[in-house]
């Protein structure tokens, strides 16, 4: 049961650093697009206040695109900790279900022995 635990914790690591890749991916993405967009708008042909205009939009364009890919990163990883968090929870409710039923089995053969023992003494102490 650990194993299985444990191999969920390592596994839920490696999707953690796949999506901080993949933020960083995002990341890189998003800055060369604004700096693309940018750089094409700064070398068009437009008036002064139109080349602000464009870059100004693009870059909102660029920074609203770029917040909800983070938000939906961050709402994956959010969930990914509660659901590691119940994987957890659940994997000591069921050790702990373990160590109960364990010593209850230990207790009762300590009981048995000591049964058996008070019954060989005593039927030992009736052959004399």
């Amino acid at each position: 049961m650990l194993k299985k635990y444990f191999d969920k914790l390592i596994n839920g690591r490696k999707k953690a650093e796949q999506k901080d890749t993949a933020k960083k991916v995002a990341a890189g993405l998003t800055v060369g697009t604004a700096i693309g967009a940018a750089a094409g708008v700064l070398l068009a042909p437009n008036s002064g206040k139109e080349t602000r205009e464009g870059i100004s939009k693009k870059t909102k364009e660029a920074l609203g695109e770029s917040k909800e890919y983070m938000q939906d990163k961050f709402d994956q990883v959010k969930e990914k900790g509660k659901e590691v968090i119940e994987n957890t929870k659940e994997a000591l409710e069921e050790a702990k279900a373990r160590k109960e039923k364990t010593t209850t089995e230990i207790n009762d053969e300590a009981n048995e022995v000591e049964v058996t023992k008070k019954t060989a003494q005593e039927t030992e102490s009736l052959k004399y």
